[in-house]
């Protein structure tokens, strides 16, 4: 809960950039329970039965141009597909919460609407991951594997969000009075200034927190290449700007630690786990690192090849 306002206004910063478009492939527009989503496919002469579906999906209220240099590398040996959530970019609303449900269901019909069989290598970026977390969780057999660039931390439990305040030598009793009412007015306004389309992801993004995730992780992770990639670099966001009674980089070299000791945790159990540390990249590593993206992509088709024969040769 306590890192909540830096990561809604990285989101708000974006949506205010804006976000390139992609110059290549086939852009086109897909109905989807009655509503247009926009979508776009590149690399479809590489289709082949068996071979992995690369599938990206978008941070926060972002759009998939922010893959572009990822998409234009990989699309020249697999097939790729992205596209942006209901209510952004040129995707209708179709006024229906953007929970990790519907948006799982919506984006496997796209899929199989466009021939595009499983099995899925899914490559997410920040909020993203939730919802291709879920997608593992509920069709873990369709999964080639899961690749989280710079994930929102869907191994959060209650009362972590407070352990790097508590590291740093704040008192419960001040952590409580530094966030709770400040937070409340915050959330409120932005509620009332910002699009639909950012809100509503951000109230999800509320509940899974309180929830604990538990739409995402209701089971454990399938046995595929599964790569974590986090952003060292430390962000500047305008609430940067005022004074505080604790460190601000060190706080968020601690909290980052602690997120990637849990996901390093979750590495363990598996056998084609990896994990990257890019130290100079900011939250959106695609663009600032993409080189790193590429080769993680390319390295877990690698190790998905190996689990295939090594099943060939069992049966």
């Amino acid at each position: 809960m306590r890192n909540k306002m830096n990561r809604i206004m990285i989101s708000a910063i974006v949506i205010i950039l804006g976000m390139s478009s992609i110059g290549f492939g086939q852009k086109e527009f897909i109905d989807v329970n009655g509503k247009k989503i926009e979508i776009f496919i590149a690399g479809l002469e590489n289709k082949h039965k068996d071979k992995p579906v690369i599938v990206f999906e978008n941070g926060m209220a972002s759009k998939y141009g922010n893959w572009e240099t990822v998409i234009s590398e990989v699309s020249k040996t697999s097939t790729i597909f992205s596209y942006n959530r209901p209510r952004i970019g040129e995707s209708e609303n179709d006024s229906i919460p953007p929970t990790t449900k519907h948006i799982v269901e919506n984006l496997r019909k796209m899929l199989l609407e466009k021939d595009l069989k499983p099995p899925y290598l899914l490559v997410s970026h920040s909020f993203g991951g939730a919802y291709i977390r879920s997608f593992a969780s509920y069709y873990p057999d369709e999964i080639a594997g899961l690749i989280f660039v710079d994930p929102i931390d869907f191994t959060k439990k209650k009362g972590d969000g407070d352990l790097p305040y508590l590291e740093i030598g704040l008192t419960q009793h001040q952590i409580d009075s530094m966030f709770a009412k400040p937070y409340e007015n915050f959330k409120e306004k932005l509620f009332a200034e910002m699009p639909n389309f950012y809100v509503e992801e951000v109230k999800i993004s509320i509940q899974l927190t309180q929830d604990e995730f538990k739409e995402c992780d209701s089971t454990p992770l399938p046995d595929v290449p599964v790569h974590f990639i986090m952003a060292g670099g430390y962000p500047t966001t305008p609430d940067d700007r005022g004074e505080t009674i604790f460190d601000k980089k060190k706080l968020f070299r601690i909290d980052q630690n602690l997120k990637m000791k849990r996901w390093i945790a979750l590495l363990e159990p598996l056998k084609y786990g990896k994990f990257f540390y890019c130290s100079n990249s900011g939250h959106y590593i695609m663009k600032d690192d993409p080189e790193t993206v590429i080769s993680s992509i390319k390295l877990a088709l690698i190790d998905y090849d190996r689990i295939q024969k090594e099943k060939a040769i069992k049966e």
